[in-house]
């Protein structure tokens, strides 16, 4: 296994919450291990997400 660094957009719900943000993350085929909220902007949320991948 190896650990991507990268930065995924989502859309802005005005509403975060640690299940809205994974559930976007997992629809993108993502496997986080770790994750964070870096921007936010009235449109998106910028997420720094150390993937991990097979």
């Amino acid at each position: 296994m190896r650990v991507e660094s990268e930065l995924i957009e989502i859309p802005n719900n005005h509403k975060p919450s640690v299940e809205y943000i994974e559930g976007e993350l997992v629809k993108r085929n993502i496997n986080p291990l770790r994750w964070a909220v870096v921007h936010v902007s009235d449109t998106m949320y910028t997420i720094s997400v150390a993937n991990l991948k097979e």
